[in-house]
């Protein structure tokens, strides 16, 4: 998908997952969302970054639109803060969106010793991949703001980013990673450790996967290690945590 047009910051949308209720209509929250996104001028934009937003974070979750349905980060916005979700939210937009994943691809193979990330050469790497549109240029622009706004790179001016030094997350947050890779991303009870996808954990410290599986093991997934397998068999639930 393309249609990531517009910025995100993570304080915009565990605000609004805080206030969203389970059966309300998603119009009733158009007005409020003009008070979270205080940092934007205009209904337009907001309205564009609004609809990003409940695409990613509500509609994904559900067939309808008629009305909210519970999901996964709704679960976890009523327990858990903005900090502990962050890393997620920035995974979920990797996940529902091909040209963000496209980019931090060539992010990783383009950036230098010091953390350099120059764009020119990724536009035209990704003007070549998608063609010569303006919304492509524009999710292009919006998904390096993103990455500013979720503090793991900075930019230095028009062309020229820095990736920050890296932040660790927890056990807990990469489990929730897991279930929310497998669940959504891969719509299967299965995930493969040998085949996660490296763009998911290029922002943030490495991790001990092994271990993470192990501690886990029995309550939210069997974890199965042979040979030539590595593999999690996630519990089926009803409610994730």
């Amino acid at each position: 998908m393309i249609g990531l047009d517009r910025p995100i910051r993570p304080a915009w949308i565990y605000e609004t997952l805080k206030i969203v209720e389970v059966g309300a209509k998603p119009s009733v929250y158009n007005e409020p969302f003009e008070d979270i996104a205080r940092e934007l001028v205009g209904k337009e934009g907001k309205r564009k970054v609004r609809t990003v937003i409940f695409r990613t974070f509500i509609y994904s979750f559900q067939k309808k639109r008629t009305k909210i349905e519970k999901n996964m980060f709704l679960q976890w916005a009523e327990s858990r803060s903005l900090n502990y979700l962050k890393p997620l939210f920035l995974w979920k937009i990797l996940m529902d969106y091909e040209i963000a994943r496209f980019i931090t691809k060539k992010i990783i193979l383009s950036v230098d010793h010091a953390g350099h990330i120059s764009t020119p050469l990724l536009s035209k790497q990704l003007v070549k991949e998608y063609g010569d549109r303006d919304v492509v240029k524009r999710s292009f622009r919006s998904f390096m703001a993103t990455l500013v706004h979720f503090g793991v790179i900075s930019q230095e001016n028009k062309n020229n980013y820095t990736l920050l030094p890296k932040e660790s997350v927890s056990d807990e947050q990469v489990r929730d990673l897991l279930l929310l890779y497998g669940t959504t991303f891969l719509e299967s009870e299965v995930v493969d450790l040998q085949n996660l996808p490296e763009e998911f954990l290029y922002f943030f410290e490495p991790v001990d996967m092994t271990s993470i599986a192990q501690k886990f093991n029995g309550e939210d997934w069997e974890y199965v290690r042979e040979v030539e397998r590595n593999i999690l068999m996630l519990k089926n639930r009803k409610s994730r945590r």
